[in-house]
C-alpha cells in the first residue's frame, strides 16, 4: 500500500493518536505510508506489532480515501452550483467560495479567502452597502437568519443585483460557520422598479391629466378619483353606496336641472357591463362652478373575463358649450345692438303666422323701421358716433313696445319690430305712435343735440300670407312709401303700394333690357361763360328711348338703378359715351375748348378694382369732367382712394348740388374737388325782393370757392334776373333753361357753334 504525496498529512493527522500506542514513530510510519518497507529491519515482536498495524491502516486509509471521494464529491457539487456560495467565520471572514462565485468575481479564489466579505472586489465601495453587508453578517454570527439584497459587478463590468441568504452553522451553542448563498434577481428587480415606475407614472398621469377619472371594483367601490375628479365634485371619493352616487356628486341631466338617476350615471352604467360613449351631464356642485362633461369609460374584465369593476373618464365640455351658447347668439342677434337679427325674426316671424293660421282672431302686425338720413350722422360724427346711435336706438325701441313684441335689427340704419298676437291695426298705430314719441327726443351725440326721425312702414297679418318674406315685404314697402312722403311718419301697407313696387320691379327688369339693347340716348346741357354769353362746355344727361314710353327723364328711372345695383353698369356706358362725343367735338377746331361733365352715382366709387365699370381702369380724355353729388357721396375708404387716384391723375372733379348735403363745407375740404355746383334752390329765390339771405349764401360760396382756387358754376338759372344777380356775386359760370334745355349731341354741337 502506497498513498501519495499529497495524501500523507491527512493520513498522519488520522493515524498520529495509533502511532503514539503502538511506540510507533511518525518518520516509520511515514517510510511505511510512502514506500511500503521497513528499514532497517525490526525485531521480531516489533515488526508483527506493526504488521497489525499496517493491517489496521490499511483499513482505515480505504476509509479515508471513500471519505476524500465523497469530500471531492461534495466539493464538486459546491463549486459546480448554479448560486453563489461562500463559508464565513463567524465574523465574516471568507473560508471557502465556490467556483460559481470565482467565476463571476473573476478573482482567484486565493486572494478571497481570509479576506471579509464585505472587502471582496465584486461590492459597491460605498459605505452604505459595506455597512449593509456587515449588519447581515453580524446579525447571522449570532444567530440570525437574514436576507439581503445588494448591487454587485458582474465579470462583465454589468451591475448587477443579488440576493444573499445568510445562515448561520452551529457547532453545539456555538456558530461555528456562516454559509452565505446568493442568486442574480437584477431581471426581477429591473421588472419590479419597471413595474414601479409604470405606477408612479400612472398616477402622476391620473393626478394631472385634464379629464375626470373615476373607477371603482367589482362591488361597486371606488378606487380611482383623480383630481380632476375632485375639482369637479368638490368632493373627495366615500365609501358609498352606487345609488348615490348621484345625489352625493350632485349629478344632472344636460339641462343641469334634472337629477340623473342611477340608471344614467356612467359609471353605474359601465359596471352593469354597458360601453358608454359621449354621454353629457352637469356636475353641480353647491357653491362652485357648474361643469358640463362628457362622459365615456366602460367594465373592466381580467384576463378569463371576470368583472373586475369600470372605469369612466369626465371631458369639461363647459368652455365649449359656453362658445357654442355664444355662436348660437351671434348667429341669432346682432353683435352691435344685441337684438335678435333677421334670422331670428324669420324664426318668430314662421312661428307667428302658423298660429294666426290656427288662431285667426288673434291677428300680428310687422313694422319695417328706418332712421332717416342716417348717413350724415355718419358723415359728420363719425362711425363710432353713429354705432352709439343705434344702440340708443334699440334701446328706445325695445322700451316703447310690449313685453310679447320682438324688437330686431336687420342691418345698418333698418330695423323692424314683430307685434305678437293679439295686436290688430289700431293697437299696431299705437304702438308705431309710441315709436314715434321715442325716437323724437333728440341724441346727445359729443355735446350737440341731434334729431334723427324714424320711417315706419306698417303690415298687419293677412291670411293670404303664406310665406314670411310677405309681411316683411309689405312693411318694407310702406316704409319707402314713408320716405317719399317725407319721411318721419308712419305708413299703412295698402294693396296699390305693391301694385307700385311691382312696377319698380318691372322697371328694373326693364333696366335691364335698355342696357343690353343700347337704349339710352345722351342729351346735353350748355354751361355759359355769363361775362362773354360763350358756351364752354356742357353736363351730360342721360335719357331713356323706351319702346313703347317713349324718351323718358331720369326721374323716371334713376332712382330703380341705384336702388338696384344698375347705376354702375349705366354710368359706365355715361361716361363712354360722353368721352366718345368728347372727342368728336374735340376733332372740330371750332369746339376743340369744349368741356363735358359726368355725374356719377356714389357706387360707381366703391367698384371692385379690375371690373370692367372700374373707373381707374378706363382712360379720361382732357375736357372731361367727373360731377359728384354731395348726397350721393360714400365717405368710405374705397371712394376715397378712388376719388383722390382720379385726382392725381388730373381728371377734375365737381361737387355738385353744393348746399344741399348735411355738412357742404366739411365735403368741399375733405373731397378733392376743383369745381361747385351751386343748386338751384339758392339760386331760384334770387335776386330776392329785399330778403338777401340767398345773396349771402351764394357770395360766401363764391367766397370760400376762390379762397381754395375752385370754379364756381350757378345751377338752375331761368331768368336774366338771376343770371344777373349770381354774376354780380362773383359767379363766372352758369347753366339753366335760360341758356337752353338740355338737347341731343347734333342740336347741342350747333348751339356751342352760335355762342363761341
Amino acid at each position: 500500500m502506497t498513498s501519495s504525496p499529497g495524501d500523507v498529512p491527512d493520513l498522519l493527522d488520522a493515524l498520529r493518536p495509533l502511532l503514539s500506542a503502538a511506540g510507533i514513530s511518525e518518520a516509520l510510519l511515514r517510510q511505511v505510508l510512502t514506500t511500503g518497507q521497513l528499514t532497517p529491519p525490526v525485531t521480531p515482536t516489533a515488526e508483527e506489532t506493526m504488521r497489525e498495524s499496517l493491517g489496521a491502516l490499511s483499513e482505515l486509509h480505504r476509509h479515508l480515501a471513500s471519505l476524500k471521494a465523497e469530500r471531492d464529491e461534495l466539493r464538486e457539487s459546491f463549486d459546480l452550483a448554479s448560486r453563489f456560495q461562500v463559508v464565513l467565520t463567524p465574523h465574516g471572514r471568507l473560508i471557502d467560495v465556490n467556483g460559481t462565485t470565482v467565476q463571476a468575481g473573476q478573482t482567484p479564489r486565493e486572494e478571497l479567502l481570509n479576506r471579509p466579505l464585505w472587502d471582496a472586489p465584486w461590492w459597491p465601495r460605498d459605505p452604505e452597502h459595506r455597512g449593509a453587508l456587515r449588519e447581515a453578517v453580524a446579525r447571522a454570527g449570532r444567530g440570525e437568519a437574514t436576507s439581503l439584497k445588494v448591487p454587485a459587478r458582474s465579470a462583465g463590468g454589468r451591475r448587477v443585483t443579488l440576493e444573499l441568504q445568510f445562515t448561520p452553522v452551529r457547532r453545539g451553542d456555538q456558530v461555528s460557520r456562516v454559509m452565505v448563498e446568493g442568486r442574480e434577481i437584477t431581471g426581477q428587480v429591473e421588472a419590479m422598479r419597471e413595474a414601479q415606475l409604470a405606477r408612479v407614472a400612472l398616477e402622476a398621469l391620473l393626478e394631472n391629466v385634464q379629464d375626470g377619472i373615476v373607477a371603482c371594483d367589482a362591488q361597486g367601490n371606488l378606487t380611482v378619483f383623480n383630481r380632476m375628479s375632485r375639482e369637479m365634485h368638490g368632493l373627495d371619493r366615500a365609501d358609498i353606496d352606487p345609488s348615490e352616487w348621484s345625489r352625493h356628486y350632485d349629478l344632472f341631466e344636460p339641462d343641469g336641472v334634472t337629477p340623473l338617476t342611477q340608471e344614467r350615471v356612467p359609471l353605474f352604467r359601465a359596471l352593469r357591463g354597458e360601453l358608454v360613449q359621449g354621454a353629457e351631464m352637469v356636475i353641480a356642485p353647491r357653491g362652485l362652478t357648474r361643469r358640463t362633461v362628457v362622459a365615456s369609460g366602460g367594465p373592466l374584465t381580467g384576463p378569463d373575463g371576470q368583472a373586475l369593476g369600470a372605469v369612466v373618464a369626465m371631458h369639461d365640455i363647459t368652455d365649449r358649450k359656453h362658445a357654442e351658447s355664444r355662436l348660437r347668439h351671434e348667429a341669432l342677434h346682432d353683435r352691435l345692438t344685441g337684438l335678435p337679427n333677421r334670422s331670428l325674426l324669420n324664426s318668430l316671424l314662421e312661428k307667428t303666422m302658423q298660429r294666426f293660421e290656427r288662431e285667426p282672431n288673434n291677428p300680428y302686425a310687422v313694422m319695417f323701421l328706418d332712421l332717416d338720413d342716417f348717413k350724415n350722422v355718419n358723415d359728420g360724427y363719425g362711425h363710432l358716433t353713429g354705432d352709439r346711435l343705434l344702440l340708443e336706438t334699440a334701446a328706445r325701441l325695445k322700451d316703447a313696445v310690449r313685453k310679447t313684441d320682438t324688437v330686431a335689427r336687420l342691418g345698418g340704419d333698418e330695423f323692424a319690430v314683430l307685434l305678437d298676437a293679439p295686436c290688430d291695426e289700431v293697437n299696431a298705430l299705437r304702438v308705431a305712435e309710441r315709436l314715434q314719441r321715442a325716437m323724437a327726443r333728440p341724441f346727445r351725440l359729443q355735446r350737440d343735440e341731434v334729431r334723427v326721425s324714424t320711417s315706419i312702414g306698417l303690415a298687419n297679418g293677412r291670411r293670404s300670407y303664406t310665406r314670411i318674406e310677405e309681411p316683411l315685404r309689405d312693411a318694407d314697402t310702406a316704409m319707402y312709401v314713408a320716405k317719399r312722403r317725407g319721411k318721419n311718419r308712419t305708413v299703412l301697407f295698402e294693396q296699390s303700394m305693391h301694385d307700385q313696387a311691382q312696377e319698380r320691379v318691372d322697371t328694373e327688369r326693364q333696366l335691364r333690357e335698355a342696357l343690353r339693347d343700347g337704349q339710352f340716348r345722351l342729351h346735353y346741357q350748355p354751361v355759359m361763360e355769363l361775362a362773354s354769353g360763350r358756351c364752354v362746355g356742357f353736363e351730360a344727361l342721360v335719357r331713356w328711348q323706351h319702346p313703347s314710353r317713349g324718351l323718358l327723364g331720369p326721374g323716371a328711372f334713376l332712382e330703380v338703378a341705384e336702388r338696384s345695383g344698375l347705376i354702375v353698369p349705366l354710368g359706365a356706358w355715361v361716361l363712354r359715351e360722353a368721352q366718345r362725343q368728347l372727342l368728336e367735338w374735340q376733332d372740330d377746331p371750332q369746339l376743340a375748348h369744349l368741356l363735358v361733365s359726368v355725374n356719377l352715382s356714389g357706387q360707381q366709387l366703391q367698384v371692385e378694382a379690375g371690373s370692367p365699370d372700374d373707373l381707374l381702369a378706363m382712360t379720361f380724355p382732357a375736357g372731361l369732367h367727373l360731377e359728384i353729388t354731395e348726397t350721393s357721396l360714400v365717405d368710405t375708404p374705397e371712394a376715397m382712394r378712388t376719388m383722390r387716384a382720379l385726382h392725381r391723375r388730373g381728371v377734375p372733379l365737381m361737387l355738385d348740388d353744393f348746399g344741399t348735403g348735411f355738412a357742404s363745407l366739411a365735403a368741399a375740404q375733405r373731397f378733392p374737388v376743383d369745381t361747385l355746383k351751386i343748386d338751384r334752390s339758392f339760386v331760384a329765390p334770387l335776386p330776392g325782393d329785399g330778403d338777401d339771405r340767398h345773396s349771402a349764401i351764394v357770395a360766401s360760396v363764391v367766397t370760400l370757392a376762390r379762397h381754395m382756387n375752385m370754379r364756381v358754376v350757378a345751377e338752375g338759372v331761368e331768368t336774366l334776373e338771376q343770371a344777373r344777380a349770381v354774376q354780380d356775386l362773383g359767379c363766372r359760370f352758369a347753366q339753366g333753361f335760360l341758356f337752353a334745355r338740355p338737347a341731343d349731341a347734333e342740336v347741342a354741337g350747333a348751339f356751342a357753334r352760335a355762342h363761341l
